[in-house]
């Protein structure tokens, strides 16, 4: 016999797990013989009706003395056909009592006097004419013309502020600046 030729391994190898294979299959028939002698076995007269096993390996143990009613240990009021009214839910609590709180009374201070209001500016814009660095404006309005640059003011008043293409600005005379008006061409 040559050690090392595969055949001979080869052999060696299927007899191993036919030999395996042997004791699994023998093993597995007792166990379940055994347990089918088991199950057909009657138990004696007087026990209490219970079967003697054999646990098999890998398998718990049915417990079936959990599945017997103890007989007398407890009693049930409860008719399942009787209509019962549910009980009444609990009162709600009472509100708490409301603190009533008193906050002084403050005087409130007079509202600050109005703006004034510039008056109404009353003339209408009609065009521009002369050079476009320093341009004239020209007004019509009660009855006359009237002709004023950049800076200069109508009937002691108003004030142009500028001078667009299609409108100019109107100040007015003892008001801030930023108070002006926009008046454009044709009105």
């Amino acid at each position: 016999m040559d050690w090392m030729s595969w055949k001979t391994w080869t052999t060696i190898g299927l007899i191993i797990v036919a030999l395996f294979a042997i004791y699994t299959f023998a093993a597995t028939q007792s166990s379940h013989a055994r347990d089918d002698a088991a199950i057909t076995t009657r138990p004696p007269t007087g026990t209490s009706g219970r079967t003697i096993g054999v646990t098999a390996a890998g398998v718990p143990r049915v417990h079936d003395e959990w599945l017997e009613v103890p007989s007398g240990s407890y009693k049930s009021q409860r008719n399942l056909f009787a209509y019962k009214e549910p009980p009444r839910p609990p009162p709600p609590p009472p509100p708490p009592p409301v603190a009533v709180v008193v906050q002084p009374v403050v005087p409130q201070p007079p509202p600050p006097p109005a703006a004034p209001q510039p008056p109404p500016f009353n003339y209408k814009y009609i065009g521009t004419f002369g050079r476009p660095e320093n341009p004239i404006a020209t007004f019509s309005g009660s009855g006359q013309i009237v002709n004023i640059r950049v800076g200069e003011t109508i009937d002691g008043k108003f004030i142009l502020r500028t001078i667009g293409i299609e409108s100019v600005e109107i100040g007015y005379v003892g008001f801030p600046p930023d108070v002006k008006s926009r008046i454009p061409l044709g009105q």
